[in-house]
Formats: C-alpha cells, sequence, structure tokens
C-alpha cells in the first residue's frame, strides 16, 4: 500500500474513531497482522467492530464506507502475504519520530494493534513454547502500558536493540501458527439469517450480496 493509502486510513481512523478504537494505519497494521497469524479463519463480522471498539461508524457517504472497507482489506492482504510468503523480508508500518536525534522507530502503536488482535482471534492467553513466549512477550513490551517503566529505563541502544525483535516476533508467531491451524468446521448458525440485500454485518454501507457474502 502507498503513502497515500495509509495517510487516507489515518484520516478516517481519526476521524470516526473514539478513545478506544483503533486510531492509526500503523496501529490497524499491527491488528491485522495477529488476526492473519492465528490458528483459525476470522470472519469480518468479527474483526471489522473491533476497529471501532464496537461503536461503528456513521459514514458520511456510502462511498466513504467503501473505500474504508478496502483499503483495509487491502492492507490486511499485504499483511498476509509478507508474513507467509516473504518473512525475510516482512515490514511492520511503524513510525518515525524525527524529533530527537536521526530518525527513532516508534512501534508502540503497532504493538498494541498486534495485541488488541491477538485478543479478538482468541490465541493472546494460548499457551506457547518457551521462545514464543519470548516473542510475543517483545512485542507487549512496546504494546502494553505494563511496559512503559521498563521502556522509559532503557538506553538509546538498547531502545533500538528491542525495538530490532518485534518484526522477528511477528514471524516467528505468525510460522508457529501456520503449522498449529485449526481444522474449518462447519457452523450452525440459529440467529437470522442475512438477506441478499441487507447491509452487510461488516459495517461498510454495502449490500450484503455485494460485500462479504462474495468472501
Amino acid at each position: 500500500m502507498d503513502n497515500k493509502g495509509l495517510e487516507k486510513l489515518d484520516q478516517l481512523l481519526l476521524k470516526y474513531g473514539n478513545d478506544d478504537s483503533i486510531l492509526s494505519a500503523s496501529e490497524l497494521d499491527g491488528y491485522f497482522a495477529a488476526i492473519v497469524s492465528g490458528p483459525r479463519q476470522i470472519d469480518p463480522g468479527l474483526w471489522y467492530p473491533h476497529i471501532w471498539a464496537e461503536q461503528l461508524p456513521k459514514w458520511t457517504s456510502e462511498k466513504e464506507g467503501e473505500r474504508f472497507t478496502k483499503l483495509a482489506v487491502e492492507l490486511m492482504s499485504e499483511a498476509a502475504f509478507m508474513l507467509d510468503e516473504e518473512p525475510d523480508d516482512y515490514e511492520a508500518i511503524f513510525l518515525a519520530d524525527e524529533q530527537g536525534k536521526g530518525e527513532k522507530l516508534i512501534v508502540s502503536q503497532w504493538c498494541a494493534g498486534y495485541l488488541r488482535g491477538a485478543q479478538v482471534a482468541g490465541w493472546i492467553e494460548a499457551e506457547l513454547p518457551e521462545e514464543l513466549e519470548a516473542a510475543l512477550a517483545s512485542i507487549s513490551l512496546h504494546g502494553s502500558e505494563e511496559g512503559v517503566d521498563a521502556l522509559n529505563a532503557m538506553s538509546d541502544d538498547e531502545y533500538d536493540a528491542s525495538v530490532a525483535t518485534v518484526e522477528p516476533a511477528a514471524v516467528a508467531l505468525y510460522q508457529y501458527w501456520q503449522q498449529h491451524l485449526e481444522p474449518v468446521l462447519p457452523i450452525r448458525r440459529d440467529e437470522t439469517k442475512v438477506g441478499r440485500n441487507d447491509p452487510c454485518t461488516c459495517g461498510s454501507g454495502k449490500k450484503y450480496k455485494q460485500c462479504c457474502m462474495s468472501k
């Protein structure tokens, strides 16, 4: 995704977000990295509302909602492709702090999004091998409030070294769960069936037949 697309995501997330929602493309990228890394496929009807902390946006226009959904799906697809097909070249979307000496990567938003995604995907509390626990801990250090004191106590070199572990940690977790995928079983749905012409449950503003029905 180019910078224009990322900037548009930033704008829409800030415009329609709230104090508890995802508010940047960096955070959304981390969120999707965890969603696609889990042992089971996550339906858009689950991951979409959690972007907004269950407070779905009231889009100014149907076109605006469609634009966001298209960009979000593109971002998620890119994360899945890089983690699966090009793990050695995987690059998360981090922020850069150019106010200090040189360029310093800021990974807290991405890591916070990753932890949210792992929670939504239902694997954040799963029992992991020791090396994978360490990988998740390196992300948690930067993405949770519990890590703030430890980060503040680090020297610049220590911080940079810690940041350098985040992307390899995401790759390692993805590869682990790909080896432990859960079988896809048919799900009995007792709730009312979504009609072809009903609004799609993902919140895009499109009709179901024009959106998630074909996925």
